[in-house]
């Protein structure tokens, strides 16, 4: 064999290996399932975080309400009207009357604490925090051991609240819609996340999230919760996608080796 041939052999047999071993691997994009898996099962409902859960979603999104005793209660409304048999506003409402309620056919607004007891170790939460006071619900997450396993969406005040009352606990502000605002915000309260529908971004704000050193969770919600949808937030890079329609999105991803 030519002395020239073997050099050449010897050359790509030397950095084949190197090449493949670099290939990046597509980072995984964490799903959450937006008020619960709830195309089956109401909205906000424990049968729609297990059915989540039984999904495979990362995360799921749940609205924390305050009942007129102060018990903590998932609904996203302020009124009870549109989900429920009953009406009223929930922090005009006791507990009681809360519990006489029915959602959908059969199921019942839940506490708090009844969902992270059932998502505990199964699934992670993403809090929608509404007007429920701050310290009782980092009460209850850490009472549940949990301070690791949830995000929070917040305004800038609420956000400045929790990360006083646990600096531990992941927050995630809205897109600030410029790269000063997000640089401003993640160097006050070290953001984790910012949030967003994926209309409101573009790549140079993604860029400069992600050079801030905090992720980008996206709201797939409405005319882009389809694969189209999900295959623009994929361009941007974003970390997380939500939506209402995660038995499509997690096949949608598997496909492509993202989740």
């Amino acid at each position: 064999m030519p002395l020239r041939l073997l050099i050449v052999l010897f050359v790509f047999a030397g950095t084949a290996p190197l090449m493949a071993a670099e290939t990046p691997k597509p980072k995984r994009i964490i799903v959450i399932a937006h008020r619960g898996a709830h195309k089956k099962s109401p909205e906000n409902t424990l049968a729609s975080f297990q059915h989540a859960i039984d999904l495979g979603c990362d995360y799921v999104e749940v609205d924390v309400r305050y009942t007129s005793d102060g018990v903590l209660v998932l609904m996203h409304d302020s009124d009870v009207a549109r989900t429920t048999d009953g009406q009223g506003k929930v922090n005009e409402l006791t507990y009681a009357d809360i519990q006489k309620l029915t959602v959908g056919q059969s199921d019942k607004v839940p506490t708090f604490d009844e969902a992270l007891k059932l998502c505990r170790g199964k699934i992670k939460i993403y809090i929608d925090h509404k007007d429920a006071p701050p310290a009782e619900i980092v009460d209850a997450v850490t009472r549940h051991k949990m301070v690791n396993d949830v995000i929070v969406y917040s305004s800038l005040d609420g956000l400045r609240a929790f990360k006083k009352l646990n600096p531990k606990i992941w927050i995630m502000p809205p897109n600030p819609g410029s790269i000063e605002k997000i640089n401003a915000i993640r160097r006050e309260l070290k953001a984790e996340t910012f949030d967003g529908n994926v209309r409101d971004w573009n790549t140079e704000l993604a860029e400069a999230a992600h050079a801030a050193g905090a992720q980008i969770w996206v709201d797939n919600l409405g005319e882009n919760d389809n694969e189209a949808g999900f295959q623009k937030s994929l361009d941007l890079g974003v970390d997380a996608i939500q939506t209402d329609y995660p038995e499509k999105l997690i096949p949608f991803l598997k496909r492509l080796g993202r989740h």
